[in-house]
């Protein structure tokens, strides 16, 4: 697997590095391009990555968005798209995009106007990141027995934003309007999903700068009305 999604972002890296000279890869250093492959434009001569790749998405970042760990896992542009991101690339995306900046974004379209990013390109700056394995000697990631250790009890109150979806289109997390971000299992809930509706949650997670995030273990209305979601241990 990790083969597969190599090549393919060697692949994205490759285009773009044809496509525009100019554009500065802030994340890692590029693989070697074969001789037979055309040079780059002239300095100074932007030709769009769209010619090569046509962009998925593009406008300006609204919020960075994070995982219960408190890492940075996509972004939400200002016309509500929601780009998702993998968490292990969490510091070279906050490296590179900053809320307020126009960013194009080179993937995959999924359901209720979400996107899977491969690329996202900083208009502003010209870097870009790109979704590729972990870097080798990053060492192995901790179970989740000991992640969950990291995590704190959390809980978000509010009216519902936008609703956050799986590949499919599953509901698998709500935005509040408070921007407090709450994950939970895909189509567990039987509240309403719609926009504006109330919504609150308690559970494990993390706030930073970011903002606060965190996986449910009770939903409801209110804070007051809270139910759980797993069935009790016996």
């Amino acid at each position: 697997m990790h083969s597969l999604r190599a090549l393919s972002a060697i692949a994205v890296i490759r285009a773009i590095a044809v496509a525009v000279g100019s554009y500065s890869i802030s994340a890692y250093a590029l693989p070697p391009v074969p001789e037979d492959v055309p040079p780059p434009p002239p300095s100074g001569q932007l030709t769009s990555v769209s010619m090569v790749i046509p962009p998925v998405a593009q406008g300006q970042v609204k919020r960075m968005l994070i995982n219960p760990y408190g890492e940075v896992d996509g972004l939400r542009l200002e016309d509500g798209t929601i780009v998702k991101f993998p968490p292990h690339m969490s510091n070279a995306l906050a490296d590179s995009v900053k809320p307020g900046q126009m960013v194009r974004v080179l993937g995959r379209s999924e359901a209720r106007g979400t996107v899977k990013a491969d690329a996202i390109i900083n208009l502003a700056t010209s870097q870009t990141v790109f979704d590729q394995p972990p870097a080798v000697g990053d060492g192995r990631p901790l179970p989740p027995h000991l992640r969950a250790q990291t995590l704190r009890t959390q809980k978000a109150e509010g009216r519902i934003d936008a609703v956050l979806t799986g590949p499919r289109g599953e509901a698998n997390g709500v935005i509040l309007t408070n921007g407090s971000i709450v994950r939970f299992p895909s189509e567990s809930l039987r509240l309403s999903m719609q926009q504006g509706a109330p919504f609150a949650a308690s559970g494990l997670g993390t706030s930073n700068a970011y903002g606060t995030s965190l996986e449910a273990v009770s939903v409801g209305t209110s804070l007051s009305t809270l139910q759980p979601i797993y069935d009790r241990l016996p």
